[in-house]
Protein backbone atom coordinates (compact mmCIF):
# COMPACT_ATOMS: atom_id res chain seq x y z
CA UNK A 1 0.00 0.00 0.00
CA UNK A 2 2.79 2.43 0.90
CA UNK A 3 4.59 1.58 -2.38
CA UNK A 4 1.43 2.44 -4.32
CA UNK A 5 1.14 5.79 -2.54
CA UNK A 6 4.81 6.59 -3.29
CA UNK A 7 4.24 5.68 -6.96
CA UNK A 8 1.22 7.97 -7.17
CA UNK A 9 3.14 10.78 -5.53
CA UNK A 10 6.03 10.29 -7.97
CA UNK A 11 3.60 10.32 -10.93
CA UNK A 12 1.99 13.55 -9.74
CA UNK A 13 5.43 15.09 -9.25
CA UNK A 14 6.40 14.23 -12.84
CA UNK A 15 3.17 15.72 -14.19
CA UNK A 16 3.74 18.83 -12.13
CA UNK A 17 7.29 19.20 -13.44
CA UNK A 18 6.07 18.98 -17.04
CA UNK A 19 3.55 21.79 -16.67
CA UNK A 20 5.11 23.76 -13.84
CA UNK A 21 4.61 27.03 -15.65
CA UNK A 22 0.99 26.33 -16.57
CA UNK A 23 -1.75 28.41 -15.00
CA UNK A 24 -4.94 26.94 -13.46
CA UNK A 25 -7.81 27.20 -15.93
CA UNK A 26 -11.55 26.71 -15.56
CA UNK A 27 -13.38 23.76 -17.10
CA UNK A 28 -16.69 22.29 -15.91
CA UNK A 29 -16.74 19.13 -18.08
CA UNK A 30 -13.93 16.66 -17.30
CA UNK A 31 -15.09 14.57 -20.27
CA UNK A 32 -14.64 17.33 -22.84
CA UNK A 33 -12.97 16.08 -26.05
CA UNK A 34 -9.80 17.59 -27.50
CA UNK A 35 -11.45 18.95 -30.65
CA UNK A 36 -14.04 20.60 -28.39
CA UNK A 37 -11.35 22.65 -26.68
CA UNK A 38 -9.95 20.31 -24.02
CA UNK A 39 -6.18 20.60 -23.45
CA UNK A 40 -3.75 19.23 -20.90
CA UNK A 41 -3.32 21.23 -17.72
CA UNK A 42 -4.65 22.15 -14.28
CA UNK A 43 -8.33 23.13 -13.99
CA UNK A 44 -10.94 24.07 -11.44
CA UNK A 45 -14.72 24.09 -11.51
CA UNK A 46 -17.71 24.89 -9.35
CA UNK A 47 -20.10 23.01 -11.67
CA UNK A 48 -18.43 19.57 -12.11
CA UNK A 49 -19.61 17.40 -15.02
CA UNK A 50 -18.24 13.87 -15.65
CA UNK A 51 -16.38 14.10 -12.35
CA UNK A 52 -16.58 11.34 -9.69
CA UNK A 53 -20.12 10.38 -8.61
CA UNK A 54 -21.65 12.92 -6.23
CA UNK A 55 -19.20 15.68 -7.14
CA UNK A 56 -20.48 19.21 -6.55
CA UNK A 57 -19.15 22.63 -5.65
CA UNK A 58 -15.40 23.32 -6.14
CA UNK A 59 -13.20 20.59 -7.64
CA UNK A 60 -9.63 20.32 -9.00
CA UNK A 61 -8.74 18.48 -12.21
CA UNK A 62 -5.32 17.41 -13.52
CA UNK A 63 -5.73 16.40 -17.20
CA UNK A 64 -3.00 14.81 -19.35
CA UNK A 65 -4.37 14.36 -22.86
CA UNK A 66 -3.45 12.43 -26.02
CA UNK A 67 -1.61 14.45 -28.66
CA UNK A 68 -4.39 13.74 -31.19
CA UNK A 69 -7.19 16.14 -30.31
CA UNK A 70 -9.70 14.19 -32.44
CA UNK A 71 -9.98 11.44 -29.79
CA UNK A 72 -10.80 11.49 -26.09
CA UNK A 73 -7.93 9.59 -24.49
CA UNK A 74 -6.68 11.20 -21.29
CA UNK A 75 -5.25 10.36 -17.88
CA UNK A 76 -6.96 12.39 -15.16
CA UNK A 77 -6.76 13.05 -11.44
CA UNK A 78 -9.53 14.89 -9.59
CA UNK A 79 -10.37 15.95 -6.05
CA UNK A 80 -12.71 18.21 -4.14
CA UNK A 81 -11.45 21.41 -2.53
CA UNK A 82 -12.92 20.34 0.79
CA UNK A 83 -11.40 16.92 1.63
CA UNK A 84 -8.28 14.80 1.13
CA UNK A 85 -9.83 12.25 -1.24
CA UNK A 86 -8.26 11.71 -4.67
CA UNK A 87 -9.75 10.07 -7.78
CA UNK A 88 -8.13 8.70 -10.93
CA UNK A 89 -9.25 7.48 -14.36
CA UNK A 90 -8.17 6.87 -17.95
CA UNK A 91 -10.98 8.11 -20.16
CA UNK A 92 -10.41 5.48 -22.91
CA UNK A 93 -12.32 7.65 -25.39
CA UNK A 94 -15.33 7.67 -23.05
CA UNK A 95 -16.40 10.96 -21.48
CA UNK A 96 -18.36 9.15 -18.76
CA UNK A 97 -15.64 6.65 -17.84
CA UNK A 98 -15.93 5.69 -14.17
CA UNK A 99 -13.43 7.05 -11.66
CA UNK A 100 -11.36 4.98 -9.24
CA UNK A 101 -10.74 6.29 -5.76
CA UNK A 102 -7.06 6.38 -4.82
CA UNK A 103 -6.47 4.80 -1.39
CA UNK A 104 -4.52 7.02 0.98
CA UNK A 105 -3.29 6.52 4.51
CA UNK A 106 -4.62 8.57 7.43
CA UNK A 107 -2.30 8.39 10.42
CA UNK A 108 -1.02 5.06 9.10
CA UNK A 109 -4.53 3.63 8.56
CA UNK A 110 -6.15 2.83 5.21
CA UNK A 111 -9.89 3.21 4.66
CA UNK A 112 -12.07 1.69 1.93
CA UNK A 113 -15.56 3.19 1.88
CA UNK A 114 -14.75 5.44 4.84
CA UNK A 115 -12.94 8.74 5.38
CA UNK A 116 -12.09 7.92 9.00
CA UNK A 117 -10.31 4.55 9.19
CA UNK A 118 -9.88 3.52 12.83
CA UNK A 119 -7.67 0.47 12.20
CA UNK A 120 -4.81 -0.51 9.90
CA UNK A 121 -7.43 -1.42 7.28
CA UNK A 122 -11.06 -0.36 7.67
CA UNK A 123 -13.58 -1.54 5.07
CA UNK A 124 -17.09 -0.11 5.08
CA UNK A 125 -19.83 -0.71 2.52
CA UNK A 126 -23.27 0.88 2.75
CA UNK A 127 -24.78 -1.08 -0.12
CA UNK A 128 -23.15 -3.78 -2.20
CA UNK A 129 -20.59 -5.46 0.02
CA UNK A 130 -17.00 -6.61 0.36
CA UNK A 131 -15.17 -9.28 -1.64
CA UNK A 132 -11.62 -10.52 -1.09
CA UNK A 133 -10.18 -12.89 -3.71
CA UNK A 134 -6.56 -14.07 -3.39
CA UNK A 135 -6.61 -15.46 -6.92
CA UNK A 136 -4.44 -18.49 -7.59
CA UNK A 137 -3.34 -19.01 -3.99
CA UNK A 138 -4.18 -22.69 -3.32
CA UNK A 139 -4.66 -22.24 0.40
CA UNK A 140 -7.36 -19.57 0.39
CA UNK A 141 -10.71 -19.00 -1.28
CA UNK A 142 -12.85 -15.95 -1.91
CA UNK A 143 -14.44 -14.04 0.97
CA UNK A 144 -17.55 -12.01 0.16
CA UNK A 145 -20.06 -10.12 2.29
CA UNK A 146 -23.21 -8.32 1.19
CA UNK A 147 -24.78 -5.88 3.60
CA UNK A 148 -28.09 -5.53 1.75
CA UNK A 149 -28.91 -9.25 1.79
CA UNK A 150 -27.11 -9.90 5.06
CA UNK A 151 -25.09 -12.75 3.56
CA UNK A 152 -21.44 -13.64 3.54
CA UNK A 153 -19.57 -16.54 1.96
CA UNK A 154 -16.17 -18.16 1.72
CA UNK A 155 -15.53 -20.12 -1.49
CA UNK A 156 -12.64 -22.58 -1.40
CA UNK A 157 -10.57 -23.39 -4.52
CA UNK A 158 -12.52 -26.65 -5.11
CA UNK A 159 -15.73 -24.69 -5.63
CA UNK A 160 -17.43 -25.54 -2.34
CA UNK A 161 -18.88 -22.62 -0.40
CA UNK A 162 -19.22 -21.84 3.28
CA UNK A 163 -22.02 -19.28 3.53
CA UNK A 164 -23.27 -17.13 6.39
CA UNK A 165 -26.67 -15.42 6.08
CA UNK A 166 -29.42 -13.93 8.21
CA UNK A 167 -31.99 -16.55 7.25
CA UNK A 168 -34.26 -14.18 5.36
CA UNK A 169 -37.38 -13.89 7.50
CA UNK A 170 -36.00 -14.91 10.91
CA UNK A 171 -33.60 -13.26 13.34
CA UNK A 172 -31.09 -16.12 13.26
CA UNK A 173 -27.61 -16.45 11.79
CA UNK A 174 -27.41 -19.39 9.36
CA UNK A 175 -24.12 -21.05 8.39
CA UNK A 176 -24.51 -23.30 5.34
CA UNK A 177 -22.10 -25.47 3.34
CA UNK A 178 -22.60 -25.80 -0.44
CA UNK A 179 -21.18 -28.14 -3.08
CA UNK A 180 -19.44 -26.81 -6.18
CA UNK A 181 -22.70 -27.18 -8.16
CA UNK A 182 -24.54 -24.88 -5.75
CA UNK A 183 -26.44 -27.65 -3.94
CA UNK A 184 -26.57 -27.73 -0.15
CA UNK A 185 -24.36 -30.26 1.62
CA UNK A 186 -26.86 -30.13 4.46
CA UNK A 187 -29.63 -27.70 5.36
CA UNK A 188 -29.18 -25.51 8.46
CA UNK A 189 -25.61 -26.72 9.00
CA UNK A 190 -25.32 -24.36 11.96
CA UNK A 191 -27.93 -21.86 13.19
CA UNK A 192 -27.41 -19.29 15.95
CA UNK A 193 -30.40 -17.46 17.41
CA UNK A 194 -30.21 -13.68 17.27
CA UNK A 195 -32.70 -13.51 20.16
CA UNK A 196 -31.30 -15.72 22.92
CA UNK A 197 -28.08 -17.19 21.52
CA UNK A 198 -29.45 -20.76 21.24
CA UNK A 199 -27.59 -22.94 18.73
CA UNK A 200 -29.01 -25.50 16.31
CA UNK A 201 -27.14 -28.10 14.24
CA UNK A 202 -29.18 -29.38 11.30
CA UNK A 203 -32.27 -27.53 12.52
CA UNK A 204 -33.62 -23.99 12.89
CA UNK A 205 -36.01 -25.02 15.68
CA UNK A 206 -33.92 -23.55 18.49
CA UNK A 207 -35.90 -24.64 21.55
CA UNK A 208 -32.86 -25.27 23.75
CA UNK A 209 -29.37 -23.88 24.29
CA UNK A 210 -28.18 -26.57 21.84
CA UNK A 211 -30.50 -28.52 19.53
CA UNK A 212 -29.05 -31.24 17.28
CA UNK A 213 -31.14 -32.88 14.54
CA UNK A 214 -29.11 -36.06 14.21
CA UNK A 215 -26.57 -38.27 15.95
CA UNK A 216 -23.88 -36.96 18.30
CA UNK A 217 -20.52 -38.70 18.43
CA UNK A 218 -18.37 -38.04 21.49
CA UNK A 219 -15.71 -39.73 23.60
CA UNK A 220 -17.28 -38.41 26.76
CA UNK A 221 -20.41 -36.48 27.74
CA UNK A 222 -20.68 -34.79 31.11
CA UNK A 223 -24.16 -33.81 32.34
CA UNK A 224 -24.27 -31.41 35.27
CA UNK A 225 -26.94 -32.16 37.86
CA UNK A 226 -28.04 -30.97 41.28
CA UNK A 227 -29.61 -34.26 42.39
CA UNK A 228 -28.78 -37.94 42.91
CA UNK A 229 -30.40 -41.20 44.08
CA UNK A 230 -28.56 -41.86 47.33
CA UNK A 231 -31.75 -41.12 49.26
CA UNK A 232 -32.69 -44.77 48.60
CA UNK A 233 -30.12 -45.81 51.22
CA UNK A 234 -31.51 -43.53 53.92
CA UNK A 235 -33.15 -45.39 56.89
CA UNK A 236 -36.51 -43.65 56.43
CA UNK A 237 -36.80 -44.58 52.72
CA UNK A 238 -39.83 -46.76 52.07
CA UNK A 239 -38.60 -49.44 49.69
CA UNK A 240 -41.34 -50.64 47.32
CA UNK A 241 -42.12 -54.32 47.78
CA UNK A 242 -41.53 -56.70 44.89
CA UNK A 243 -45.15 -57.77 45.14
CA UNK A 244 -46.38 -54.21 44.52
CA UNK A 245 -43.76 -53.75 41.82
CA UNK A 246 -45.03 -56.86 40.04
CA UNK A 247 -48.60 -55.57 40.12
CA UNK A 248 -47.54 -52.15 38.75
CA UNK A 249 -45.49 -53.64 35.91
CA UNK A 250 -48.26 -56.02 34.88
CA UNK A 251 -50.79 -53.18 34.82
CA UNK A 252 -48.71 -50.31 33.32
CA UNK A 253 -46.04 -52.14 31.30
CA UNK A 254 -43.22 -49.90 32.59
CA UNK A 255 -41.32 -49.25 35.82
CA UNK A 256 -42.68 -46.69 38.31
CA UNK A 257 -41.41 -43.10 37.74
CA UNK A 258 -39.92 -44.10 34.37
CA UNK A 259 -41.54 -42.58 31.22
CA UNK A 260 -43.37 -44.93 28.88
CA UNK A 261 -42.02 -45.69 25.39
CA UNK A 262 -44.77 -43.50 23.91
CA UNK A 263 -43.80 -40.55 26.15
CA UNK A 264 -40.13 -40.95 25.17
CA UNK A 265 -41.00 -40.94 21.46
CA UNK A 266 -43.26 -37.88 21.75
CA UNK A 267 -41.29 -35.79 24.26
CA UNK A 268 -37.74 -37.08 24.03
CA UNK A 269 -35.60 -38.09 26.99
CA UNK A 270 -33.88 -35.92 29.59
CA UNK A 271 -30.64 -37.88 30.00
CA UNK A 272 -29.69 -36.40 33.36
CA UNK A 273 -33.13 -36.96 34.88
CA UNK A 274 -33.56 -40.44 33.37
CA UNK A 275 -30.12 -41.60 34.53
CA UNK A 276 -30.95 -40.59 38.11
CA UNK A 277 -34.28 -42.46 37.95
CA UNK A 278 -32.56 -45.56 36.53
CA UNK A 279 -29.92 -45.32 39.26
CA UNK A 280 -32.73 -45.14 41.82
CA UNK A 281 -34.19 -48.37 40.44
CA UNK A 282 -30.77 -50.06 40.47
CA UNK A 283 -30.27 -49.05 44.11
CA UNK A 284 -33.73 -50.32 45.01
CA UNK A 285 -32.98 -53.65 43.33
CA UNK A 286 -29.63 -53.75 45.15
CA UNK A 287 -31.42 -53.44 48.50
CA UNK A 288 -33.83 -56.19 47.49
CA UNK A 289 -30.91 -58.42 46.48
CA UNK A 290 -29.13 -57.78 49.79
CA UNK A 291 -32.33 -58.67 51.67
CA UNK A 292 -32.87 -61.78 49.55
CA UNK A 293 -29.25 -62.79 50.06
CA UNK A 294 -29.68 -62.56 53.83
CA UNK A 295 -32.81 -64.73 53.68
CA UNK A 296 -31.07 -67.29 51.48
CA UNK A 297 -28.11 -67.45 53.90
CA UNK A 298 -30.52 -67.95 56.79
CA UNK A 299 -32.32 -70.73 54.92
CA UNK A 300 -29.03 -72.45 54.08
CA UNK A 301 -27.96 -72.35 57.75
CA UNK A 302 -31.33 -73.71 58.80
CA UNK A 303 -31.09 -76.52 56.27
CA UNK A 304 -27.58 -77.32 57.49
CA UNK A 305 -28.90 -77.59 61.08
CA UNK A 306 -31.76 -79.80 59.97
CA UNK A 307 -29.37 -82.03 58.06
CA UNK A 308 -27.13 -82.28 61.13
CA UNK A 309 -30.08 -83.19 63.39
CA UNK A 310 -31.24 -85.80 60.89
CA UNK A 311 -27.78 -87.36 60.83
CA UNK A 312 -27.74 -87.67 64.67
CA UNK A 313 -31.15 -89.32 64.68
CA UNK A 314 -30.10 -91.79 62.00
CA UNK A 315 -26.98 -92.77 63.99
CA UNK A 316 -28.98 -93.31 67.19
CA UNK A 317 -31.36 -95.69 65.36
CA UNK A 318 -28.43 -97.84 64.34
Amino acid sequence: MKKNIKLIALTLFCFTSLIVNAQTGTRDNAGLQGDAGAVSGFFETVNPVNYPAGANSWWHLLDVRHSNSANNFAMQFAGSFWDQELYFRKTSNNAGQLWSKVLLETNGNVGIGTKTPNSTLTIRSESTGVSINPGANPYFGTLAFNRESGTGAIFDPSGKAFQINNGGNDQNLHIQVYNGDGSLVTNNSLVISGVNGNVGIGTANLTDALTVAGKIGAREIKVSTNAGADFVFEPHYKLPTLTNLEKFVKTNKHLPEIPTAKQMIENGVNLGELNIKLLQKVEELTLHLIEKDKKIDALIKRMDLLEADKSKIDKQKH
